[in-house]
Formats: C-alpha cells, structure tokens, sequence
C-alpha cells in the first residue's frame, strides 16, 4: 500500500508542476500516508529521529498559534514534496542503472583499477545513489573483508557526488530554497570539487611509495552504461528550455520514470517489465521510509521553527551574507552532522532564516550542497556510514579516523571556492 500511495503522491505532485490548476493536496496527501505507514516499519534509531524532530514541530507551530503568529501549515506539510518526488523518481533508475558485471570476472589490482572504480562509483552513485555503493561494496567484499582504503573510496566517492549530481537528493534539498540559482554554475564547480577531493584520496594512496595503490583490488567496472546519466540530463536541460517554470528537481523525477520504464521494456518485453515495475513499487520503494520520513518531517520542523523565529522578531546575527559567512555555516552544518543533525535539517532551517537577507542563490545552493557532501563523508552517523557499518561490519571510530583528514582539506578547498565565487559575483 504504502509503494502505490508513493506512486500516486508523485504522480499529484508532476501533475500539479505541469497543470497548476491541479491541487497539490492530493499529492501531499498520498505521500503522507505513505510515510506513516511506513513509520512503524522503521529501525529503532530512526523511529527515534522522527519522533524528536515530529515532537519539536508539534511544539514549534502550538506556540506559533497560541502567540497568534502568520504561519501557513500547508506550506510545512508540502514544502519538501518536490524533493520526495526526487526521490520516488531516482529510486526507479535501480531498475536499469547498475553497471553491468560477470560473477566471475577477476578482480582488477593496482592504480588503474583504483581510479576506474572511484570514477565508476562517483557516476554511478551520482544516478543510483546508495544502490551504487552497496553493489560495489558487496563485490568487494565477498572474499576478504573491506581493507581501509576500499572503505575510503566509497566513502569519498560517493559523497562527492553530492556536490554537484542533480539526481542526489541533497540537490533537491539545496533548490528548495534557492530556485534561482544558476545550476551550470553549481555542477562545475561541484565536479571541480569532486575532482580535487579525488586527488586527495590518490596522493594519499601514493603516499610511502604507493605500495598501497598498487596492491588496491577495485571492481571490475565497464562504462558502457555510462550512457543513462548522459541521456538523462540531455533530456533534462530539453524539457527546462520547453518548461521553464517547472522545478528542474520535477524534470529530473519525470525522465528518471519514463527513461527507466521504457529501457526496461525494451530490455525485457512488456509483459516481464510490468512485473518487475509492479514489484519494485511494491517491495523497493518502501525501503526508502528512512529518508522520506526524515524530509517530511525536517520540512514540517523548519518551516514551524522558521515561522516562530519571524513571528519573534529574531533576525539572522548577520546582516550580509558572502564567502565568509558561507564558510561559517559549512562549518557550523558539518559540525552539526558530528552528533546526528542531518543536512536536511539545517538546510530546512538555514534556508528561511536566511531569506530576509536576499542571500547570492547560486552561493547558498553551493554552501548546502558542501555541507552534505562533507557530512556524508565524515559524519558516523550519517546514512551511508550507518549502511557501511551495518552491512560489512564497519567501526564508526576507525572511518571517521580515517576521514578527517581528508574533510579537512576538502572544507579548506571548498572555502576557497565559495570565497572566489563571491568575490566574481
């Protein structure tokens, strides 16, 4: 129930972006139910998360009504449904994205496979998302358990992709609250990060020798797939030239749906490709309950917080915002995620709370898109360290030991960054 309550709510909210006469509600509506369902299905840490935050908004908008403050709960219920669409939508890509492999090939060794298999699981997460990192992990570790530097690949490279990867939710988290910033701007910039972040991760492996770069096995990797990313964003940037007025984020859900069902069909058949969609709907896209939970709620959270902070009269410490301020709160974001505050959350507060001061979009965009790659690749408590460390037996303590290092010097290059790209503008 909860898979077709999902379908429907994306299915409302697409229709609502191309015919605005069309009612938001039932979208949002379907979309939420589907989220408390899922709700009792949830780990206990995460039950934990969505109870607080859920707690908190309930809080937040009690004292908003009772001191008479202009709030629009509406808004708080439906202000992250673009970015679930995002989501519902990505996660059908699973069907036809992951890189092609035979059981038996052998695994490659030395610095070609590293390189290949960071740059295959950097564009393959930047579609798939975690699907990429769980597919290399498991081949990976098959054998022998994940040595330390294979843990450092698919920590950083898919955390890099955040920084730039319009199919990465952080991307939507990041428009909601700046539509007008330019997007070519962002992906260059993201993948010059990424890119830098890359040869970090390499200079460290060349380190001692490099002994450790020519003893690394990587994933037997073939970019014949590469193709889907390519064609993807291809029809994106086609559809926001026909549709400007629809949110690129709702392009990107759109075309990860139609391109997935039609390669499926072409691949399997009709009849066969109905099955496996009516499967992935039913089994699948429930087991994205964690994050869905956490962006519905994180929107009612800091639209309820944000309204009372107005109503209260409390104004950002800052009356400007540039490259320094937006160093300080990459800072603050990352530092946040140390002790489990997810990016979502700061971003659903950040964002409104900056909004009086009329903030550079195109450089907020860019500060929250670091804040959640940095976060993802050093916070223990982050999604994909909680995977890693469930699923192949990781220490939190030795990956954010090993981290550390790596953020730091990343968060220096991203300053810089956010620094020139302030001065230029």
């Amino acid at each position: 129930m909860s898979g077709a309550l999902l379908c429907l709510g994306l299915a409302g909210t697409l229709a609502n972006a191309f015919a605005p006469t069309f009612p938001l509600w039932p979208g949002t509506a379907a979309t939420w139910l589907a989220g408390v369902i899922l709700f009792f299905f949830l780990g206990a840490a995460q039950r934990r998360i969505v109870v607080i935050l859920s707690s908190l908004s309930i809080a937040a908008w009690a004292y908003v009504w009772y001191r008479g403050y202009s709030g629009d709960i509406s808004r708080a219920f439906s202000i992250n449904q673009a970015l679930v669409a995002l989501l519902i939508g990505v996660n059908f890509l699973q069907l036809v994205a992951a890189p092609q492999k035979r059981a038996d090939e052998p695994l490659p060794m030395g610095t070609k496979a590293f390189i290949r298999t960071y740059t295959g699981v950097l564009f393959f997460s930047s579609v798939i998302n975690l699907s990429a990192v769980m597919l290399v992990g498991d081949r990976l570790s098959k054998q022998i358990a994940l040595n330390e530097n294979q843990q450092k690949l698919l920590t950083r490279a898919f955390s890099s992709a955040a920084n730039w990867s319009p199919f990465f939710a952080a991307f939507g988290a990041a428009t909601v609250f700046t539509p007008g910033a330019n997007f070519s701007i962002i992906i260059c910039c993201g993948l010059l990060i990424s890119a830098i972040a890359f040869l970090f991760t390499l200079g460290e492996l060349k380190a001692g020798g490099g002994q450790a770069l020519k003893n690394f096995s990587g994933y037997p990797m073939h970019f014949g797939v590469l193709w889907l990313p390519i064609i993807l964003s291809l029809l994106v940037l086609l559809a926001q030239m026909l549709f400007p007025s629809v949110k690129i984020i709702l392009l990107i859900a759109l075309f990860s749906v139609l391109t997935s069902l039609i390669v499926l069909a072409t691949r399997q058949g009709t009849h066969t490709a109905t099955y496996t969609v009516q499967r992935h709907i039913l089994n699948r896209l429930p087991e994205m309950r964690g994050e869905l939970l956490l962006f519905l709620v994180a929107g009612l959270f800091g639209t309820g917080l944000a309204t009372l902070i107005t109503g209260m009269g409390i104004d950002f410490p800052i009356a400007t915002f540039d490259g320094f301020v937006a160093c300080g709160i990459l800072l603050f974001m990352v530092t946040m995620s140390l002790v489990g505050v997810h990016p979502v959350i700061g971003i659903a507060v950040i964002g409104p709370w900056l909004a009086p001061l009329q903030p550079d979009q195109t450089l907020l965009a860019m500060t929250f898109l670091m804040a959640w790659a940095l976060s993802v690749s050093l916070s223990p408590v982050s999604g994909l360290a909680l995977a890693l460390q469930g699923r192949y037996k990781l220490s939190p303590v030795v990956m954010l030991r090993m981290n550390l290092p790596y953020a730091i010097k990343v968060y220096a290059t991203c300053c810089i960054l956010l620094l020139l790209i302030d001065a230029i503008a």
